[in-house]
């Protein structure tokens, strides 16, 4: 086992209901209906990483299987080029359970899977946003050192105007993307505990 390598842990009742109200906000492509058997293959689970983070997920690298040697593929795939992009990587072990449909086995790793995504997504915003405000930083330093060498040049100083108003808007389109990105999250939330609602009798 390696450091980044974890064992999905055990869930208690609210947990697992969790995770299938969870599962049943993501469109996937094709029905479950038993959720053990269903994500065997590693294809669903592929299609749920991609439903949130579409750009590290080659769907095309997964296919249906039936044979444990390329339900091991593919799930040996997932970890190593999927998984490990998100910080972390599941054990041999609980890869053999759910390939073996062991029970609960599945619900354990994606309620991992849902954690990690969101901790992704959240890590993704703040790099991104570190990222452009470094670049605005180094462009604003040129344009002062631009604006020295011409301060009498009243087009010079509208261009800066431009570019300071652009960059401030690259900033605001950023955090908008994150925003989406939550709002997507908290709607699958918000569907879950209405399940939940109507599971209790509560309309």
């Amino acid at each position: 086992m390696t450091n980044r390598d974890m064992d999905a842990p055990p869930l208690n009742e609210d947990e697992l209901n969790e995770v299938y109200n969870w599962v049943d906000t993501i469109p996937l492509s094709r029905p479950k209906r038993h959720i053990g058997r269903d994500f065997a293959d590693g294809v669903l689970m592929a299609e749920i990483v991609q439903h949130y983070i579409p750009r590290i997920v080659d769907i095309h690298n997964y296919s249906l299987a039936h044979s444990v040697q390329q339900k091991q593929y593919n799930w040996n795939t997932l970890n190593t080029k999927v998984f490990r992009k998100m910080g972390f990587q599941i054990t041999q072990k609980d890869i053999d359970a759910v390939i073996s449909v062991v029970p609960e086995a599945i619900e354990r790793i994606l309620k991992v899977v849902q954690v990690k995504i969101s901790m992704f997504l959240d890590n993704q915003e703040q790099n991104q946003i570190h990222q452009q405000e470094k670049s605005i930083e180094i462009q604003q330093n040129q344009n002062k050192v631009n604006n020295k060498k011409a301060p009498n040049n009243k087009s010079n100083e509208k261009d800066l105007i431009i570019q300071d108003q652009k960059e401030t808007i690259e900033i605001l389109e950023l955090k908008i993307q994150k925003l989406e990105q939550l709002v997507k999250l908290k709607d699958s939330k918000i569907q879950q505990l209405m399940q939940k609602l109507q599971q209790a009798g509560i309309k």
